[in-house]
């Protein structure tokens, strides 16, 4: 009974590390989706009447939505980087901090980067009438706060099991709705920090590895049989 017990108490591997095709060919996609993005946006110093009008139908939106919608978008700022990482380390997870890091600060710089390139200025400079609900500055595609929300999401999801993902992704999502709706951005900005951050997270992916599929599962499930032998033998009287 005892070695039985020990046997079942005992750690469960740690997964091994693997650089994936798909991230290749998913950047391979981010990379065109940014092209396109900025095939799309013309002359820098012009906005396509179509992307002028969904601007403003979020962007008209009701002032009464700032307090619940700008306290989402800073979890797309340079400062969400530090505070993903150390929520990964707390919990023990300290190779998904360092992926969090490498994907969150590697968006962080394409977008720098991209902004200069394009040279694509703010809303405000652009259409007539902008409801500006933010502090802002610099230039506008693409969308920093979208790449870096893009690439924190996308560089941990390798780490967590399927019921996590598809919650996490609607963030990025909520951050670029936000940047829009304070008038930091048009949508196309967005559409171009989504792209740079999937692409960020796919390099880190590719340099540093994942781990594999079918061990991080069946280490998952050994954590949760430790717990629970642990929980049994507490129970049970000596």
């Amino acid at each position: 009974m005892g070695t039985a017990v020990a046997m079942v108490t005992q750690p469960p591997a740690r997964p091994a590390r693997v650089r994936r095709r798909v991230d290749a060919f998913v950047l391979a996609g981010a990379v065109g989706v940014f092209l396109v993005a900025i095939v799309l946006l013309g002359h820098v110093t012009q906005v396509p009447e179509w992307e002028a009008s969904l601007f403003h139908s979020i962007n008209n939106l009701p002032n009464g939505l700032r307090p619940y919608v700008v306290p989402p978008m800073e979890l797309g700022s340079i400062w969400a980087i530090p505070v993903v990482a150390l929520a990964c380390v707390i919990v023990r997870r300290r190779r998904m901090a360092a992926m969090a890091v490498a994907g969150g600060y590697g968006a962080y710089g394409l977008a720098r980067a991209a902004k200069l390139f394009t040279g694509r200025a703010r809303p405000a400079d652009l259409l007539a009438t902008v409801h500006v609900r933010d502090t802002l500055s610099g230039l506008g595609f693409p969308s920093g706060h979208a790449a870096v929300a893009t690439a924190l999401v996308c560089a941990v999801l390798p780490y967590l099991v399927w019921r996590w993902r598809w919650a996490l992704l609607v963030w990025p999502v909520v951050v670029g709705f936000a940047r829009v709706y304070v008038g930091a951005h048009l949508p196309m900005d967005v559409v171009g920090g989504w792209a740079l951050g999937v692409a960020a997270a796919c390099i880190a992916h590719l340099i540093f590895g994942v781990p594999e599929r079918t061990r991080l599962e069946a280490s998952s499930a050994g954590h949760r049989l430790l717990r629970a032998s642990l929980r049994r033998n507490i129970r049970e009287p000596e």
